[in-house]
């Protein structure tokens, strides 16, 4: 089946073309990403914590969008999101994070999505606080969640934004360290971080890793 694409026009008309009809001269291009996936955990709980900085960025989005997520049919709950004129899939795993590929595999299975056409957002233990780094695929990198997504597909062939958290203090067990919220003096690096994160998927989306690799990494 044919994909399609929307024309927006400035007399808000709408236009829906077939990848053989989609022109350069309209400046209209196919997304490649379907589903852009945040991992954290559900609940109250863990709202603020470091390992829930996939949801941030998404519930940020969303905000954003004036739009919310609702439950889906499976374990996730998911909106339709809007970056920089992309529509695109947002899904948040309700799995809790180590057995975050679950709802990722089920939510592409079920709507025919290629593990290349999705884009992961997740934090990173190994970067500094507010760094960002941005990977086509690769290994999961000792992040639990990436390595489920990872195992269900069988590849590691999906794009990921993964945010710094930093490394904990001397001592502190890496499993507790990710359960705790930031602190004061960190929020304000945490909220820019965020902020980028949306700027680097919208990137991802509309000009490809390459792109957004050297305007982030």
């Amino acid at each position: 089946m044919a994909r399609t694409a929307s024309l927006y026009l400035k007399s808000s008309a709408t236009i829906r073309l077939t990848d053989s009809e989609i022109s350069l001269n309209y400046g209209v291009l196919m997304a490649q990403y379907k589903l852009l996936a945040g991992l954290g955990n559900p609940g109250k709980k863990y709202a603020n914590t470091r390992h829930n900085l996939g949801f941030m960025v998404l519930d940020y989005l969303a905000r954003k969008n004036g739009r919310k997520f609702k439950s889906g049919k499976g374990k996730w709950k998911e909106a339709r999101l809007d970056l920089d004129g992309y529509e695109i899939w947002a899904i948040k795993p309700q799995t809790f994070m180590n057995l975050s590929g679950q709802a990722v595999a089920d939510f592409c299975s079920y709507f025919k999505i290629e593990p290349e056409e999705v884009l992961v957002v997740c934090d990173d233990i190994n970067l500094p606080l507010g760094k960002i780094r941005i990977r086509d695929s690769g290994s999961a990198g000792g992040h639990k969640g990436l390595k489920d997504i990872i195992d269900f597909f069988g590849s590691d062939q999906f794009s990921r934004v993964r945010l710094g958290i930093d490394l904990p203090p001397a001592g502190e067990p890496s499993e507790a360290y990710v359960l705790k919220p930031f602190g004061d003096r960190e929020q304000k690096i945490v909220d820019e971080m965020i902020e980028n994160a949306v700027r680097a998927a919208a990137l991802v989306i509309s000009d490809g890793v390459t792109a957004a690799q050297n305007e982030y990494n």
